[in-house]
């Protein structure tokens, strides 16, 4: 073998050794990226669930502070003396309270039903009981909502208790 063939194999394997760590480094390169891109997915993901739980319970919280206020207007429009019935300002308020009450509504916001329905302790609070058919809600004292099917505030009521009346 002459020199001149030594040189041109010596660069040949050279050649083949630096293409092999150019492809080894670009595969490395690859995987990282890969990665990269992975975790970058994943933290949008989580950013965005993230996102949602916190909408989810700043709603609930401003809904739990309301309930109050929309409990004082109900009582306040069950209540409205018969000579104010007639009375166009107390219309008014009466159409603020169920706009109101049909906004809530539209983001998810029910009142739990109670009279007649069998007592659920997930729904209902029972406060006291009275004759009547077992576990038969007869009045309600405190009217009880969820949002979006999650209970914020359970209806306080009476049941019955299994004795005749």
């Amino acid at each position: 073998m002459t020199d001149e063939n030594q040189t041109e194999e010596s660069a040949s394997t050279e050649s083949d050794e630096v293409n092999e760590a150019n492809k080894a480094k670009i595969d490395e390169l690859t995987n990282a990226l890969a990665r990269a891109m992975a975790d970058l997915q994943n933290y949008k993901r989580r950013t965005k669930e993230d996102q949602a739980k916190f909408v989810k319970v700043a709603n609930t919280e401003l809904i739990k502070v309301l309930l109050p206020v929309i409990d004082n207007l109900d009582r306040s429009t069950e209540h409205l003396p018969d000579d104010l019935k007639d009375n166009k300002w107390a219309k008014g308020i009466v159409q603020i309270h169920d706009e109101f009450l049909k906004t809530l509504e539209t983001v998810g916001v029910k009142k739990i039903k109670t009279i007649g329905e069998t007592l659920d302790p997930n729904l209902h609070e029972g406060l006291m009981t009275e004759p009547g058919k077992k576990d038969e809600i007869v009045e309600e004292f405190e009217p009880g909502y969820t949002l979006n099917d999650n209970v914020i505030k359970p209806a306080k009521v009476k049941v019955g208790d299994g004795t005749k009346k």
